[in-house]
């Protein structure tokens, strides 16, 4: 019981000392972009004046947390003084959902408020985010990507394709070399014009205005 007690008594003299001997006077922020210095210094808690000993790394879980924040590290490279870390997600595209609209990060992360950016994804049923991802790599130009129950279409400069999976998306492009260097070709099934809508099957492939 005394030593605990005694234990106490020097964590509360520690933390009182390291606000009067030791405070932080200096937190830099490096790597953000979307998260502000009042936002990161609300979530973590970091701010001048505060104790610089009491500078855990648990302080940023709360940060890490943000869907913006892909990594976060906290640095001590003084006395008295700390630096933030921050890499942060960057939005590839434009989701649409109801009323609500997110950018869409290349690891898959929903980010709330992002810049208009890339194709619009657009749909009904549980968001499928692995093949919009996968869609995305396939055709690099597209513009408008929806999905449903039914299946996939892909709207891009001279292109307007239509297939029930993405696998069957994916062997089409690749059979008319679409993303290398001939995509600003009007790629299509054979005697298509660029305003075709060309429908995709595991059978072959149908055309139609």
């Amino acid at each position: 019981m005394i030593r605990a007690v005694l234990i106490a008594l020097l964590l509360a003299s520690l933390g009182v000392g390291s606000y009067v001997a030791l405070p932080i006077e200096q937190v830099e922020i490096v790597g953000n972009q979307q998260l502000s210095r009042p936002e990161i210094e609300q979530l973590t808690g970091l701010k001048p004046g505060r104790p610089w000993l009491w500078a855990w790394p648990s302080r940023l879980e709360p940060l890490k947390k943000n869907p913006w924040v892909k990594s976060a590290v906290l640095e001590r490279p003084a006395p008295g003084r700390l630096r933030i870390v921050l890499e942060e997600r960057a939005s590839i595209a434009n989701l649409v959902q109801g009323h609500q609209r997110y950018g869409l990060s290349v690891d898959g992360v929903l980010l709330p408020g992002a810049p208009t950016r890339g194709p619009v994804l657009e749909g009904r049923g549980e968001l499928p985010i692995a093949d919009l991802l996968l869609l995305m790599q396939t055709f690099p130009d597209a513009q408008r990507i929806r999905y449903s129950v039914a299946g996939y279409q892909v709207v891009a400069p001279n292109l307007n394709a239509w297939a029930r999976n993405v696998r069957e998306l994916q062997d089409w492009a690749k059979a008319r070399r679409i993303g290398k260097s001939d995509a600003s070709n009007p790629l299509a099934h054979p005697g298509a014009s660029p305003e075709s809508r060309i429908y995709v099957y595991s059978w072959g492939v149908s055309a139609r205005r």
